[in-house]
């Protein structure tokens, strides 16, 4: 190298390692925080127990999942909410068994293909089924629903399905009666201001419509007898089940009617670990959650797995681990 070039070459060793001294101390900059997970509840219609219940289980998920917003939203109810989860537009959902298992079949009524995205997270509790009649309008069983203006539910309830199977049970065409295919609030209403004579409400108890109608004078009726018991053996779904005394005002004695088990349902491409996460703090929280829901009160534990279409794989993750533990 000649002796004009050192000089240069030294400035430029300088400047470089100056340079690197400088890009050395300056800081990293933090990695931000990343924005929470965001989890789509449909719950149910307004008046119904799955909104209440839904709104409580997403509360209690916010206290615990700091990394994960679950956002609820009312539905038209159980069909409906299976078919918001086929489609992709829900995350998490309510149903019904029988509504969940006819679904997986391809066996809905009105609609094609098996509902191939559904999966399992718990079996909650058996929801019975209400059924309501207007003060005075003399109605003691469901035989007696014969010209009557009676709600059956609105289309994409779980309600709608049963209570056309249990007039069926009952002798009575669906022909023969005055069929409103009401929201359950707007039942109630229209029980209340006596333009409407009956009314079913499959929910978990206390529901907000029944309690509404009671409380202006209406009655919680009996389901009961050979009918049910037919029913029963053509569906299995459907159980017994007992709405206890002083769950509604007015109501003094145990109310026997049927059921069907509510469901916790979810999108099966929806990520396993996230849903191991959902279906641990549910559990988690299950104490808490059944001080305020009664009818949490009555989940079997054991049979919380027992789902009528496959568990996610997240769920059975957590099932398996939970059996481990014992």
């Amino acid at each position: 190298m000649g002796r004009r070039s050192r000089p240069a070459a030294a400035a430029l060793f300088c400047t470089l390692l100056l340079a690197g001294t400088l890009q050395g101390c300056r800081r990293t900059p933090e990695a931000l925080p990343s924005p929470p997970r965001v989890v789509r509840f449909t719950t149910g219609p307004l008046g119904g127990g799955f909104y209440p219940m839904g709104r409580s289980i997403a509360q209690a998920y916010a206290r615990s999942l700091a990394s994960v917003t679950v956002q609820t939203y009312v539905s038209a109810g159980a069909v409906a909410n299976v078919e918001s989860i086929q489609r992709g537009e829900t995350d998490l959902a309510f149903t019904f068994a029988d509504v969940a298992y006819v679904a997986s079949l391809g066996e809905l009524d009105g609609r094609t293909g098996a509902f191939d995205r559904l999966r399992g997270i718990a079996v909650l509790q058996l929801t019975p089924l209400h059924f309501v009649a207007r003060a005075g309008s003399g109605i003691r069983k469901v035989a007696d629903l014969r010209n009557r203006r009676v709600s059956i539910g609105a289309p994409g309830t779980g309600t709608s399905l049963i209570a056309k199977l249990l007039l069926e049970a009952y002798g009575v065409p669906l022909s023969s009666v005055h069929v409103e295919p009401l929201t359950f609030s707007e039942a109630a209403r229209q029980l209340v201001a006596g333009d409407l004579d009956a009314m079913f409400d499959d929910a978990i108890y206390p529901a907000d419509s029944v309690g509404m109608a009671l409380r202006a004078g209406a009655r919680l009726l009996p389901i009961t007898g050979q009918s049910v018991e037919r029913l029963h053996r053509e569906y299995p779904f459907f159980q017994a089940a007992v709405i206890p005394p002083n769950s509604y005002p007015g109501v003094t004695e145990a109310i026997h009617t049927i059921g069907v088990d509510s469901l916790l349902v979810c999108r099966r491409d929806l990520d396993e670990a996230l849903v191991y996460e959902l279906t641990k703090r549910f559990f988690e929280a299950l104490p808490e959650l059944s001080a305020s829901i009664e009818a949490l009160r009555l989940m079997d534990l054991h049979q919380s797995p027992a789902t009528p279409i496959p568990l996610h794989a997240g769920a059975a993750r957590y099932y398996r681990e939970r059996e481990l533990e014992r």
